[in-house]
């Protein structure tokens, strides 16, 4: 769905057409500017695959936002995140269960095989799981650093309140 393609994208700006499947997890370091502060962004990067699905609960510990993805040209991406936002939250520390999600679309490239509509995205949304959601294409760098700010900001939002 291209979870390892947006982070290599926002980590190097780099696109490699070629990028395997991510096995299990890895993790990825960014450090950024924002508001005049330097901020360590610490990015896992989890196998999307029912296989590593039970993993999904210790790595979600300790976890201050998520991004879920989805193919905007495969319309099946869009149906078990129910099911995964239970398994991730099924794994957070008990006393920060407000976690903001993104929801992301990937491949905007691909808009002319686009088989995900407004309408499919907008009720997926509408289920309170997402705080927002945003297209990107790795390949053309289109939205990339948005998709960070943007949960970086609501991070940052939450963290204050605390």
């Amino acid at each position: 769905m291209g979870k390892t393609s947006l982070i290599t994208r926002f980590i190097t700006n780099t696109f490699n057409i070629d990028t395997k499947p991510t096995m299990g997890a890895a993790i990825h370091v960014k450090y950024i500017e924002r508001d005049s502060k330097t901020i360590l962004l610490q990015i896992w990067d989890f196998g999307g695959e029912d296989k590593y699905r039970f993993l999904l609960p210790s790595y979600a510990y300790g976890t201050f936002g998520a991004i879920f993805m989805y193919d905007i040209t495969k319309i099946e991406t869009l149906a078990n995140f129910r099911e995964w936002i239970s398994v991730f939250k099924s794994g957070l520390k008990t006393d920060n269960n407000e976690i903001p999600i993104l929801l992301v679309g990937g491949k905007l490239d691909l808009e002319s095989n686009r088989n995900c509509s407004e309408n499919d995205i907008n009720s997926l949304l509408n289920t309170g799981l997402f705080f927002d959601k945003i297209e990107c294409s790795s390949m053309t760098n289109k939205n990339i650093n948005k998709v960070f700010v943007l949960m970086l900001d609501k991070v940052i939002k939450l963290q204050e309140r605390i």
